[in-house]
């Protein structure tokens, strides 16, 4: 039996083999700490820093649709062309089409943009996605806090670079 523990974002117990989507999951913020902390450090540079961060957020944004593409390739799915896989299929490719919109219109909304989609990717995930069977249950709670902390950093991004 695998060894099992309590984490403290995530409300439930979980395999200790989840520890290290977890470490790497959450080291994913600090690109997002420092731009932060740049834009507070060196307000003379929080336009570049700001478009760094849109850019760091899209490219999560882009790997996590990817993911949806690699799901929807299993063999048990691609064999058919069931709903499920044109669908995952579709929601896998619309990341890196809606980060490079993103990139192109002008800043507040590319920003607004992709807050959205992070959170319209995790609803399908979560209620269209079918994941419950396809993905270990330690990933939808992870994806949920990583979610929140990456939209809530890049809202912040946002205020601080429209408030200067």
């Amino acid at each position: 039996m695998p060894k099992r523990h309590k984490h403290p974002l995530l409300s439930r117990t979980l395999p200790s083999g989840a520890c290290l989507p977890q470490l790497l999951g959450f080291s994913g913020l600090l690109p997002m700490l420092g731009v932060l902390t740049g834009i507070l450090v060196w307000p003379q540079y929080s336009a570049q820093l700001a478009y760094v961060a849109l850019i760091y957020v899209g490219s999560i944004f882009a790997f996590l649709g990817g993911i949806q593409w690699g799901l929807a390739l299993r063999p048990e799915d691609s064999a058919t062309t069931n709903n499920n896989f044109s669908r995952r299929l579709l929601v896998g490719v619309l990341p890196a089409l809606l980060t490079v919109i993103a990139l192109l219109i002008p800043f507040n909304f590319g920003c607004l943009m992709l807050i959205f989609g992070l959170w319209l990717l995790f609803a399908f995930e979560r209620y269209r996605g079918d994941t419950t069977t396809t993905l270990p249950g330690w990933y939808l709670p992870l994806r949920r806090n990583l979610t929140l902390l990456l939209s809530v950093s890049l809202a912040c991004v946002l205020w601080l670079s429209v408030s200067s």
